[in-house]
């Protein structure tokens, strides 16, 4: 009889608590927490839905013709052979490469041609091997006339030379075959060579001769530079973009195209108009899907949504009433602590339990919902059932272990949130542990009632250092894992109704 009356009390507590639990302002964001993984499922059913209807919309090819694309194709041979594809995009792949052995004479197009008086070229980086001297032994500028080297013997400025022999007017005499007293050099910060061809013209070439062209090391030509042209010596506008020696744009036509055939799409990738890659598979992959809400639950709800959601909660129970200055009230109650203990954490468990496994049950039933029929159907009639199950069970033992641990770190520590730090680093060690050390872990008796494994390391595409570091223990039996689980929460719970007994309020202590 008396057992049966601190059962009751302790359900009275706890359905006083259960708002507190399920409303609390300091853990309402517990929700985001167990919502999120639904949320995302369900974006991404509405995503495959319309690009099932796009693809759909324009008439699908038969499966046979979809496996008979082959690489090497082109693609208008593979449009006339296999039809209109369901999508097709192109575009231009521009990439900068560096030509082996270049001459170090660069010559740069003006299109459209510019009216400029002055001409400047600016030097960014002045070689290829981090040297830091600009050498420039001929800038030409050319017009109307493509024989004639409007900057021939003008007059020449720029930024401060090596040596006095290798001033600027040297890069506009016409000679590159003095040796290194025939070229303009400079060390200065900002390097720069500018010439006045005496009247607005019409500018159509610029020819640029850089070290190599005076018989030194390619080494030594140009890194990066630019040229701009202008009617005074104020204002300049670019006519050759950045560029340097050696260099050229190597231009590839990029093409994508998309097939349907009712359930797989045919991804090809084409480069100059010859397929090199395609990837042909389900529009709907249920088995992908399942195997990616597997790791969505271990890698997110067992380790960071549930283990944080408990902090939320559990350790608000106690916590809270002392910050608000309320807990006095429960010890004056006509109850003992134990069962005060027992309907607070009653409480929490309810609550954490509803929003978490029903979380996961959430984001369970979007990923079938979003997922072909019959195969949904197949599923269910096979392993679906016991998978939603163990699903649910784990993520209702997660709540326990956990619970416990933050409502007695609640209850005893007036910052309970370093205990909740080195727990967290534990279980995110885990899978770093030696064996023994793993078993040590709740997260590792959870992961034990896991219906799918997450990743396997022997099978996975991880790299060869991590799967040495990441060996699993193997996991226990579920009957252990739920005994080890039960007797972790009952030795916490015993230790927190010996504190409780003996807890003393003192709210100075807390401001």
């Amino acid at each position: 009889m008396e057992n049966q009356a601190r059962l009751k009390q302790a359900w009275t507590i706890a359905k006083i608590e259960l708002s507190r639990a399920f409303f609390s302002k300091r853990a309402f964001w517990v929700y985001g927490l167990a919502l999120m993984p639904a949320i995302i499922f369900f974006a991404h059913g509405i995503q495959q839905t319309f690009r099932r209807q796009s693809l759909a919309a324009v008439h699908p090819v038969s499966p046979m013709l979809l496996d008979s694309i082959r690489e090497g194709e082109t693609a208008e041979a593979l449009i006339q052979r296999v039809g209109k594809p369901a999508t097709d995009y192109s575009w231009e792949r521009r990439r900068r490469i560096n030509i082996q052995g270049a001459t170090g004479i660069t010559t740069h197009k003006i299109d459209p041609p510019a009216e400029a008086r002055f001409v400047r070229l600016d030097v960014l980086i002045p070689s290829q091997n981090r040297d830091p001297a600009a050498r420039i032994y001929e800038f030409e500028v050319y017009g109307e006339n493509n024989a004639v080297n409007l900057a021939l013997n003008r007059p020449a400025t720029g930024s401060t030379p090596c040596s006095p022999d290798e001033g600027p007017e040297k890069a506009f005499n016409g000679s590159v075959t003095g040796g290194v007293k025939d070229r303009w050099s400079s060390r200065a910060v900002n390097k720069f060579l500018q010439v006045d061809l005496g009247d607005v013209c019409t500018i159509k070439r610029i020819v640029i001769k850089h070290a190599g062209a005076g018989g030194e090391s390619a080494q030594l030509n140009t890194g990066l530079f630019d040229v701009r042209a202008g009617l005074d010596e104020k204002r300049f506008r670019t006519i050759v973009r950045p560029t340097g020696t050696g260099f050229v744009d190597e231009i590839t036509v990029q093409r994508s195209m998309n097939y349907f055939d009712g359930r797989r799409q045919a991804n090809l990738d084409f480069e100059d108009g010859k397929l090199v890659s395609k990837r042909i598979r389900p529009l709907m992959d249920f088995e992908g899907d399942r195997q990616i809400f597997a790791e969505i639950f271990q890698y997110f709800y067992l380790r960071l949504a549930i283990f944080f959601g408990c902090l939320g909660i559990f350790m608000n129970l106690f916590r809270g009433e002392t910050l608000d200055r309320t807990l006095h009230f429960w010890f004056l109650a006509p109850a003992r602590r134990e069962v005060l203990l027992a309907g607070k954490y009653g409480a929490g468990l309810i609550a954490s339990s509803v929003i978490f496994a029903g979380g996961a049950l959430l984001c369970f039933g979007v990923l079938l919902q979003t997922n072909s029929p019959a195969e949904v159907q197949a599923y269910w009639h096979s392993a679906g059932l016991a998978h939603a199950f163990w699903y649910a069970a784990a993520a209702v033992l997660g709540c326990i272990g956990y619970g416990s641990v933050f409502l007695a770190a609640g209850m005893l520590m007036r910052n309970p949130i370093i205990p909740a730090i080195v727990l967290l680093g534990w279980e995110s060690i885990n899978g770093f542990l030696p064996a023994a050390l793993q078993k040590l872990s709740v997260l590792y008796y959870l992961q034990s009632l896991c219906p799918v494994p997450a990743i396997d390391a022997n099978t996975s595409d991880m790299a060869p250092m991590l799967k040495l570091l990441l060996t699993p223990a193997a996991p226990v039996s579920r009957t252990w894992a739920i005994l080890g689980l039960v007797l972790v929460t009952v030795l916490v719970l015993g230790v927190a109704c010996i504190a409780i007994r003996r807890m003393e309020i003192s709210y100075s202590t807390e401001t």
